[in-house]
């Protein structure tokens, strides 16, 4: 009975480090912080002010692809890591492992934020906070993230992180509602990260993209 019963074990032992090797690793959370440059407000300008950032991405639970938002452990209702959340970490087989996050107090509706303000100040605006004396009569507007999430391609050479997003930012005042949208992808060389680590660099040549993208839109 006791050779029996150390035989099962053995084979339990042997299917549970199977099970290991194909995960990759054991499941864990990344904190990664993104250098995000920021701009001075120009000492002229029509004066704008960000009333409300809108994060509206989908998450799913096990997605078919690694394009699509997802967290460890299905917590997808979880706000307080989802709203951290812009990656996640998969093992060699494609196989989804740990979030990658923001730090504690840090969001992706407040880097868009960061980066929005940044292209409006580089393109002649004036961004006011509560704080201005000209903020109740600042133009307002709203922006809206339908998409931002880092991926790795597994598919590709080195195996490159990418980065899609898609913003909008609104002005519910004008007659029409205009809104500017910047959507697209990116592939980072994960060579190039430097200190700065392959997540955050992705995030980075992200965040920078729509940057551009955004003004390049406000000077038509």
């Amino acid at each position: 009975m006791k050779n029996f019963l150390s035989s099962i074990g053995t084979r339990v032992l042997g299917a549970c480090l199977l099970a290991a090797a194909l995960s990759g690793c054991v499941s864990t959370r990344d904190v990664v912080a993104p250098r995000v440059n920021t701009a001075a407000n120009p000492a002229q300008g029509m004066p704008v002010r960000i009333s409300k950032v809108e994060d509206l991405r989908l998450f799913q639970i096990k997605p078919a692809s690694p394009v699509t938002p997802s967290l460890m452990d299905d917590q997808i209702s979880n706000e307080a890591i989802r709203v951290r959340a812009f990656g996640r970490q998969r093992n060699s087989y494609g196989m989804a492992l740990g979030d990658v996050l923001l730090p504690e107090g840090q969001t992706v509706a407040g880097l868009v934020e960061t980066v929005v303000a940044r292209s409006l100040r580089e393109s002649g605006y004036r961004v006011v906070s509560g704080n201005d004396a000209d903020y109740a009569q600042a133009k307002p507007l709203v922006v809206r993230i339908d998409k931002l999430w880092t991926w790795r391609d597994l598919t590709a050479f080195k195996g490159g992180l990418v980065t899609n997003y898609e913003v909008a930012v609104t002005d519910p005042t004008a007659p029409s509602q205009q809104t500017l949208v910047v959507t697209g992808d990116i592939k980072a060389d994960p060579w190039s990260a430097g200190d700065e680590g392959q997540w955050g660099y992705a995030l980075r040549v992200g965040l920078d993209e729509i940057s551009a993208k955004l003004k390049a839109k406000l000077a038509r």
